[in-house]
C-alpha cells in the first residue's frame, strides 16, 4: 500500500469506542505516508485525545438526535444546515482523497459534506447492531467496514466487508497465558470502560468476599468509580482481599496480561482488546447503551464460545459467586474460551480498512 500523498478525512467519535478504532485507522494511513484530518464536536472525548495525540482536528457543532429529550433533537434538527455547511467548508479546504465517518454526531455531517461534493465515501461501524449515523449513512456511501459479522444483516447496501475492528498493535503480540501454578493466586480484572461503572463496586466485591471465605485464593485489579473507591477499598480491605483499585488503568495492555479472567461491559473496542490478548470473560452489557448495541456485541462474543454473557440485572453477588466457582474448578474450560477468544482477533483490522479505502480514493 501507498498513502503517499494522499489525504483521509475522518468524521465522527464522541465516545472512546467511536474514536479509538479511528485512530488506528489513521496511524496507518500515515504510517503509508497519507495525511489524516479529523472532524468531531466540541463536546466529543476527540476535542481532548485528537490534540494530544497530535493529530489534526476540525470542529463542527451538531447535537444529538438520540437520548436529547424532544427540546434538544428540535434544536440538533434546526442546526443541521448550519452543521453541513461548516462541514463543506471543512472538506472544501482540505479537499481528501476518501472520507470516512466513524459513528458519532460529527459523522453525518461530514460524510454528507463529501457526497454532495463527489468525493468518495465510506464507514466503519464497531459494533454488531449498527448505530443511527451509520444506519441513515448507509444508503449513500460507497463502502462499509464491519467489525461483527452480525451487522451485516442491518445494512441493505450490498457493499460490505468484514474487517474487525482496528486496534492498537500492542494489544496483538500477546500469548494466551496459562492458568496460574498451583498455589498462586487467580488474577481477576474487574472494570467498566473510560468511566468505570458504578454497579460493579456495589455487586461484585460482595461476590469476592463469598468465595474469598471459602477458600479460593485470589488477587484483584479493579478500576471503581470516583464516589465508590473508598467504599470499596474498605470493604476489600475488611475481607482479607488483596486488591488493587484505581479510577482509570493508564496501561490497559499491561493490566489485561496479568488477568486470569475479565468481568467488564461490552462495547466493541473491549471486546476487541480481548480478542487480540486471548482473554476469556463475563460480560456485562450497559444495559442503557445506544439500541442495547452492547448486548448484540456481547451475545455475537458468547455465540462463539468466546465469553459469556450476564445481563446487569441477573448479575447479584450470589450469582456472581457460584459463576466464579464454576470457571476456577475448570481451568480447561478458560483456555478453551480464551483460544475462541483469540480466533475473533483482527490484526490486520486497520490493514483492511486502509485499503479499501485507497481503492475508493
Amino acid at each position: 500500500m501507498n498513502c503517499q500523498g494522499k489525504k483521509l478525512l475522518i468524521a465522527g467519535g464522541g465516545t472512546g469506542g467511536h474514536l479509538f478504532p479511528a485512530l488506528a485507522i489513521a496511524e496507518e494511513w500515515e504510517a503509508e505516508g497519507g495525511e489524516v484530518l479529523f472532524v468531531g464536536t466540541p463536546l466529543g472525548l476527540e476535542s481532548r485525545i485528537i490534540p494530544q495525540r497530535g493529530k489534526k482536528l476540525a470542529l463542527i457543532k451538531v447535537g444529538k438526535i438520540k437520548g436529547g429529550g424532544i427540546k434538544g433533537r428540535i434544536k440538533t434538527i434546526i442546526g443541521l444546515p448550519l452543521a453541513l455547511l461548516s462541514a463543506i467548508k471543512i472538506v472544501r479546504n482540505f479537499q481528501p482523497d476518501v472520507v470516512l465517518g466513524v459513528g458519532g454526531y460529527a459523522s453525518a455531517p461530514a460524510v454528507a459534506a463529501a457526497k454532495l461534493l463527489f468525493i468518495p465515501t465510506a464507514i466503519h461501524e464497531q459494533n454488531a447492531m449498527p448505530g443511527l449515523s451509520n444506519r441513515v449513512l448507509s444508503h449513500v456511501v460507497r463502502q462499509i467496514f464491519i467489525s461483527f459479522a452480525a451487522a451485516k444483516d442491518h445494512f441493505s447496501n450490498p457493499n460490505i466487508q468484514l474487517t474487525g475492528n482496528p486496534v492498537n498493535q500492542t494489544f496483538h503480540h500477546s500469548a494466551i497465558k496459562p492458568p496460574p501454578a498451583k498455589g498462586q493466586p487467580w488474577q481477576i480484572l474487574i472494570f467498566g470502560g473510560s468511566m468505570g461503572a458504578r454497579v460493579f463496586g456495589e455487586v461484585i466485591p460482595p461476590a469476592l468476599a463469598q468465595i474469598k471465605a471459602e477458600g479460593i485464593n485470589f488477587q484483584v485489579q479493579h478500576q471503581v468509580q470516583e464516589d465508590s473507591l473508598e467504599r470499596v477499598r474498605e470493604f476489600y480491605k475488611e475481607n482479607n482481599i488483596t486488591a488493587s483499585t484505581k479510577t482509570f488503568f493508564q496501561d490497559m495492555s499491561k493490566v489485561y496480561a496479568e488477568a486470569d479472567i475479565v468481568i467488564c461491559r461490552a462495547g466493541a473496542t473491549t471486546l476487541t482488546e480481548l480478542a487480540a490478548l486471548g482473554k476469556p470473560a463475563l460480560l456485562i452489557p450497559y444495559p442503557y447503551a445506544a439500541d442495547d448495541h452492547q448486548a448484540a456485541n456481547a451475545q455475537a462474543f458468547a455465540n462463539n464460545g468466546a465469553g459469556w454473557m450476564c445481563r446487569q440485572k441477573e448479575a447479584s453477588p450470589e450469582w456472581l459467586a457460584e459463576f466464579l466457582k464454576q470457571r476456577f474448578a475448570n481451568p480447561k474450560e478458560l483456555q478453551t474460551t480464551a483460544e475462541s477468544a483469540k480466533k475473533l482477533a483482527t490484526p490486520d483490522a486497520a490493514k483492511s480498512i486502509v485499503k479499501g479505502l485507497l481503492e475508493l480514493s
